[in-house]
């Protein structure tokens, strides 16, 4: 059964401030590379808190799990390893300290990382220079041959979907606010229209509408793809931890 943050988190502090150790995992991609989502962490309270040392406080009505990278008199400063921003907060609003962690699955970790927001800012001039050379570079007289079927599905049109599933992925960085799934999603489908339409120009190229609708499929289940697995998009909307 699922509970609220505010109940999770009220569980807690609960039975830490009862002497015991919690162990929860780590959900959200802002601790990258030293924690990765996945990651089973062992939360303890404690006096002693010092630089360097990953904590889980209380801040603006939430409760986060980042690094403190400073201490100002009774000011701590907060930020994620994988994040560019700080936060302060008061040693009463630090909760725990993490004092153990327990790591799972090479192959979900290696995902996470290169989903993650600096994984996608390293990808993302790759992946945009790949969908240039598929789309526009004159790759017609390869001899591949694809016309064939697959499914009943032409091999081309699977490709071009197959392509712009990453899409959504690596614009997801440039929208924030309350309409970003949406801005998102969009953004992913102009994309593929506008490499589609590029082709109409180009004497070697050919443009085709059952192209234009694979782009679109592709682009489209891969930005449903991000929003079931990040639950909101680019976010931890619904993350116990950030």
């Amino acid at each position: 059964m699922r509970v609220s943050n505010e109940t999770y988190f009220a569980l807690v502090e609960e039975q830490l401030a009862a002497g015991g150790r919690v162990r929860i995992q780590l959900v959200g991609g802002s601790m990258q590379p030293t924690l990765l989502a996945g990651d089973e962490l062992i939360l303890e309270t404690t006096a002693d808190v010092a630089v360097g040392d990953v904590v889980l406080f209380r801040y603006k009505g939430r409760h986060i799990l980042h690094r403190v990278v400073a201490i100002e008199g009774d000011r701590y400063i907060m930020r994620g390893d994988n994040s560019a921003s700080n936060e302060a907060a008061t040693r009463e609003d630090i909760v725990a300290k993490v004092v153990g962690v327990e790591k799972h699955g090479k192959m979900k970790h290696w995902i996470v990382r290169w989903s993650g927001h600096k994984g996608r800012r390293q990808l993302r001039p790759w992946y945009f220079a790949l969908l240039a050379l598929l789309m526009w570079a004159p790759l017609n007289g390869m001899g591949v041959p694809l016309d064939n079927y697959v499914l009943g599905i032409r091999l081309d049109h699977l490709l071009h979907a197959s392509v712009f599933l990453p899409c959504a992925l690596f614009v997801m960085d440039l929208y924030r606010g309350k309409r970003r799934s949406v801005a998102v999603w969009l953004t992913a489908v102009v994309v593929g229209m506008v490499t589609e339409g590029v082709q109409w120009m180009l004497p070697y190229r050919g443009f085709d509408v059952n192209d234009l609708v694979a782009n679109f499929l592709g682009a489209t289940l891969g930005w449903l793809a991000v929003l079931v697995t990040r639950r909101t998009i680019g976010g931890c909307g619904g993350s116990r931890y950030l």
